[in-house]
């Protein structure tokens, strides 16, 4: 594997109270504070042994598994929080770092071989952040399309009791977009990232 991927399951029987907590905005915010400071915490360190990383790979070709494993953590734990928040499952995501059958999850890729040349552009940052200049450009408007669909999509929920797939679809493949652009930027891959949204759930 050397993209990350969003593994999920549709939301068949989504809860009408959950849909209102979303609907109204920050009731469904606030019950996931404690994982947005996890979330918040786990980012910072996953920059910082991003960046140790970088110089590893320069000096030595090589990206040690453990910091692999911590940046890891971070994308997997948000997926887990933002997908819940987002109304993709309805079960509250555990205090886990590892946990196994949640609804929506992610799979990273592990660098075997990272290229000396990337990890030099991402030690200056500057290079490797140019490179992802229409990713962002983008995402900045697909992330808007997502707020607005989760939005609305709590209100479709709440009214008839479902959460149509098609936007469950569109919000998970913008959050595995945005994974796989991150993934690339901190060195767990060095193919460049796709663009679009196009993803499948589980079965």
């Amino acid at each position: 594997m050397t993209q990350a991927a969003i593994t999920y399951r549709h939301n068949q029987q989504p809860r009408r109270g959950l849909a209102l907590a979303g609907a109204i905005f920050g009731v469904k915010a606030i019950l996931l504070i404690p994982h947005l400071i996890i979330v918040g915490v786990l980012g910072y360190l996953a920059y910082a042994v991003g960046y140790i990383g970088f110089w590893i790979v320069a000096f030595t070709g090589k990206f040690p598994e453990g910091l692999q494993s911590l940046i890891t953590m971070w994308v997997r734990w948000g997926v887990r929080s933002y997908g819940w928040l987002a109304g993709i499952t309805d079960e509250y995501p555990p205090f886990e770092s590892d946990p196994q059958g949640f609804p929506i999850d992610a799979r990273t890729p592990v660098n075997q071989s990272p290229s000396k040349g990337w990890a030099v552009a991402g030690i200056f940052l500057f290079p490797k952040g140019i490179c992802l200049i229409p990713h962002l450009f983008l995402l900045w408007f697909v992330m808007i399309g997502v707020v607005v669909v989760t939005w609305v999509g709590y209100l479709v929920t709440f009214f008839t009791g479902r959460f149509p797939t098609g936007m469950q679809d569109f919000i998970a493949g913008a959050m595995q977009w945005y994974t796989r652009v991150m993934t690339w930027f901190l060195g767990l891959t060095d193919e460049y990232p796709p663009y679009g949204v196009a993803i499948t759930p589980a079965a």
